[in-house]
């Protein structure tokens, strides 16, 4: 690897993986609230709150496949891009009239009422997911500018970054929307850190030189049953699932982030109605959970993968994780 490519700043890289998470985060405590504001019921929140990771499952991938074609920058600034302008989209739905688009009565998702607030946020949310590759793109671009001996060390301050992210994002939420400007303090505050990311990308972030076709498939021999993959083209997906355990641990990431983005978008619902919360403790108990994640998630699970094995920490947590969902507040 070229000495110049060492030396490349991470944090320009570190700071688009904040973004990305602070963005997704930062609209937890208040959604639902909006929702509410704008006339919506639950089933809307819930559409609304899915409608980032459909969108999102779109444009990942292409946007990967655009990277390795056409540059890591290009992709990570329309990524940041498409962030900054979702904001933008998603401030105006704060301004406009709650105004009746259409409404019906339906047995089993109740009083549906569409009004154009919320039409518009439906719009900010998908131009978000459908540009939200950058993390994506960001840890194929450190692959690309690290030695092997330093990935583990530049991964863990991605990980580092995305945690925060996490952490600051729903307290930025509670806090700022508490102050005489709302909830229109928040979306503005996302928005600025997000063009900041972006002025990052253009004057902070070289190009890599190392982006095109790469990928890294570990030392496990695939299966022979899964066809040949030449050296001179990128692996097809039937490949790699041919892979040893590819397709077991995909769907046990599957389940793992089902459970987890169950409780992230219901939890607001029983928190704003059944425990009368406002968007401030909303935001301080999504702060205080992300800081819980990064302290399990690091020091504690550090110290006890060396005394157990993958396989046990992995059933272990999926059983802890699960008993937490019938965990009631009522004795």
């Amino acid at each position: 690897m070229a000495e110049a490519q060492k030396k490349i700043p991470i944090f320009p890289l570190m700071s688009v993986n904040f973004i990305g998470t602070l963005g997704f985060s930062i609209v937890l405590p208040f959604l639902v609230y909006l929702v509410k504001d704008f006339k919506g019921n639950a089933f809307l929140y819930g559409a609304l709150g899915a409608s980032y990771s459909v969108f999102q499952m779109i444009g990942a991938p292409i946007l990967g496949r655009l990277s390795d074609y056409y540059g890591r920058k290009k992709i990570l600034f329309i990524c940041e891009a498409g962030s900054f302008v979702s904001w933008a989209v998603f401030f105006t739905a704060l301004l406009v009239p709650v105004d009746t688009v259409f409404s019906f009565s339906s047995g089993l998702l109740g009083n549906i009422v569409v009004t154009i607030p919320l039409i518009i946020l439906f719009l900010a949310r998908a131009v978000d997911g459908i540009t939200a590759g950058d993390i994506s793109v960001a840890n194929a671009y450190l692959a690309d500018i690290t030695d092997e001996k330093d990935l583990k060390k530049n991964y863990g301050k991605m990980a580092a970054s995305a945690n925060i992210g996490f952490i600051l994002g729903p307290l930025l939420a509670g806090v700022l929307g508490a102050t005489a400007l709302g909830l229109k303090l928040p979306v503005i505050t996302a928005g600025a850190i997000s063009l900041a990311a972006l002025f990052l990308i253009v004057f902070g972030l070289p190009e890599s030189t190392a982006h095109a076709h790469k990928i890294h498939l570990g030392h496990h021999k695939p299966n022979t049953n899964a066809p040949e993959s030449p050296k001179e083209k990128r692996p097809s997906f039937r490949y790699l699932m041919g892979l040893p355990n590819v397709s077991f641990l995909l769907l046990i990431y599957f389940l793992i982030y089902l459970g987890f983005n169950f409780f992230y978008t219901s939890f607001p619902l029983y928190a704003s109605e059944g425990l009368k919360w406002n968007v401030t403790k909303l935001g301080v108990f999504f702060a205080v959970l992300s800081a819980e994640m990064v302290l399990v998630q690091g020091p504690l699970l550090s110290a006890v993968s060396k005394k157990f094995s993958d396989e046990f920490l992995t059933i272990a947590g999926g059983f802890i994780l699960t008993t937490n969902f019938f965990v009631d507040d009522e004795p």
